[in-house]
């Protein structure tokens, strides 16, 4: 076993972990109980380029708001100051990573994979009647970014942990564990912790192959867990190698669903899936 700890890669990884400046001051002013929607209206309005990613999302079809969003300031009224916040993290860390070479995985692959979980995610937190879908979105979309910090690094030891994984017929976050010491869902919630991310969204992506102490964050962790289950079966070629993983039967109970809940809700989920890759402009991103 490699003698490496998460935080080592993520300080290997100082310029693609640093969180792009306007993000760090949009989250203080959320987190400021005496920040104005003005206040976070500015600062969004401050970068042209993340203004315009931000009113693409919230008019995209996959939003489906029945009137046109024309100013950020408008978007703050009727999206709400902690989505607005959610999806600049989202759009920023979209292309932050939309080109982050490796040999593994190419990023259109990548990309598909992560906006098919966050679909479900929203998706099953809506049929479990939770609000702020938007959060479940963005957990499902992050969840897999410790992978590209563990391909881009260590790549020697990432294909070993594939081939294991081959080998032994196991899940990859499994064959991670034994050749790295641990997997990407661990590496991906110390990234979040950096940028000083809510902790439910850090939990969520820690336990995405795992639920672990369900008293913490127990339905983001619910609903992270089994939009990746869900996303693999729906798209599998898009994965490394099939892993036929199970969900956990404690997720859908602490959901409040039945396992066969969501067959209706993914009639259409290719469509959507399309429709978030689009909002987010990921086939434009340079």
């Amino acid at each position: 076993m490699a003698s490496l700890c998460p935080d080592d890669l993520i300080r290997q990884n100082v310029e693609l972990a640093s969180m792009p400046e306007i993000i760090v001051r949009l989250n203080q002013a959320v987190d400021d109980p005496y920040s104005t929607a003005k206040d976070i209206s500015d600062i969004i309005s401050e970068d042209p380029a993340l203004s315009a990613r931000l009113l693409r999302i919230v008019n995209s079809p996959f939003y489906g708001f029945p009137s046109q969003i024309d100013t950020i300031s408008l978007a703050v009224t009727i999206v709400g100051t902690q989505q607005l916040r959610l999806l600049a993290l989202a759009s920023s860390t979209v292309r932050q990573f939309a080109n982050l070479p490796n040999q593994f995985v190419t990023m259109e692959t990548f990309w598909r994979h992560s906006f098919s979980a966050a679909v479900v995610a929203r998706a099953i937190a809506k049929l479990a009647k939770e609000h702020d879908s938007e959060q479940y979105f963005i957990a499902g979309l992050l969840h897999d970014l410790g992978s590209l910090i563990i391909y881009s690094t260590i790549p020697t030891l990432a294909k070993e942990a594939i081939n294991h994984a081959r080998r032994k017929n196991c899940p990859l976050y499994e064959a991670e564990r034994a050749i790295i010491g641990f997997d990407h869902a661990i590496v991906g919630s110390t990234l979040l912790r950096y940028w000083n991310i809510p902790e439910a969204l850090i939990e969520a992506v820690a336990c995405h192959h795992e639920l672990g102490d369900t008293g913490v964050a127990a339905k983001q962790k619910a609903v992270s867990h089994l939009a990746n289950v869900v996303a693999d079966s729906i798209n599998p070629g898009l994965l490394l190698y099939r892993q036929n993983l199970e969900p956990d039967p404690v997720a859908w109970e602490l959901l409040g669903l039945e396992s066969d809940s969501l067959d209706e809700a993914l009639d259409d989920i290719e469509k959507e899936i399309n429709e978030a890759i689009s909002a987010f402009s990921l086939h434009s991103v340079a």
